[in-house]
């Protein structure tokens, strides 16, 4: 993004043309209904994957008949296509509503962060160097649904997302803050990998989570209608402007293609640094 459209909120990075200081000060407080399923995850961390498959079991199951492309993602921002922030949009739709939200855990509304009653909260997280990869492909993508052309180098992205000089901030800050939530049971935590490796074992552990009951073969055809080839060809046609621009490789490892080896044992060293003890760990191919 533009680096004067960037401003600093409580230690994190946002961009004024998607999000405004306003709707960052309102979300503490936003009202999460009984019966929202809320989708958390860091920038290119597998977002569209998990919305389509939570609102696919979700309309099997006769829990909605909504579409992701007329779903606002990302709840405090101003995405492409929409007119107003996704919070907004939200307070107007029927539950049960699926929400979503890229916050740190200390900015998302308390009603997602200390979850209470019957919420369910999905928290998708992939590893960092195939994340912070698909987010340097990406932004010049989103740039230009803005109506905005800044490159910047790979060596320099790589650098700032290191540094957690990024838009939704340090990688790190925000996996780890969710993760302290991890033996609440109002939490299902997924990796991207794990999906990558076997669709229909996380599919099942999403249903099984939202107590939605379908049998094996109606299952089955949700993990099959949410592969990578078939959720790209199907964004392709979205009207969505956002959709139509989330999809590339969808793989596990392509840092290897992209990254210096000092950026590598760079990223390495940092992950050792902030991961040791914690029990969080990720795949990288």
């Amino acid at each position: 993004m533009d680096r004067s459209q960037l401003f600093e909120y409580k230690g994190v990075i946002f961009n004024s043309l998607m999000i405004n200081k306003d709707s960052l000060d309102i979300m503490p407080d936003y009202v999460i209904r009984e019966d929202d399923i809320v989708i958390v995850t860091y920038p290119k961390s597998g977002t569209h994957w998990i919305w389509e498959i939570v609102n696919k079991l979700m309309k099997a199951a006769g829990k909605t008949d909504g579409n992701t492309q007329d779903i606002p993602l990302c709840m405090e921002s101003t995405l492409p296509g929409f007119s107003q922030p996704g919070h907004v949009i939200l307070k107007d739709q029927p539950s049960p509503r699926i929400i979503h939200t890229h916050l740190q855990r200390h900015l998302a509304p308390k009603m997602i962060s200390s979850s209470k009653g019957k919420v369910k909260v999905i928290v998708v997280m992939r590893n960092p160097k195939d994340t912070a990869l698909s987010r340097y492909h990406y932004v010049p993508k989103l740039q230009a649904l803005y109506g905005i052309q800044a490159a910047i180098s790979w060596d320099k992205h790589a650098q700032d997302f290191l540094d957690g000089k990024v838009v939704f901030g340090d990688f790190y800050d925000h996996v780890l803050g969710w993760w302290k939530m991890q033996e609440d049971p109002h939490f299902l935590f997924l990796k991207y990998e794990d999906m990558s490796k076997d669709l229909l074992k996380a599919v099942t552990k999403t249903k099984e989570f939202l107590g939605i009951s379908l049998d094996d073969v109606t299952t089955a055809s949700i993990a099959e209608s949410c592969t990578f080839a078939s959720l790209t060809t199907a964004w392709a046609d979205s009207q969505n402007k956002i959709q139509r621009i989330i999809g590339r490789k969808g793989v596990i490892g392509d840092w290897k293609n992209q990254f210096t080896e000092s950026q590598s044992k760079a990223y390495d060293a940092k992950y050792r640094e902030r991961l040791e003890g914690t029990g969080l760990q990720f795949d990288f191919e």
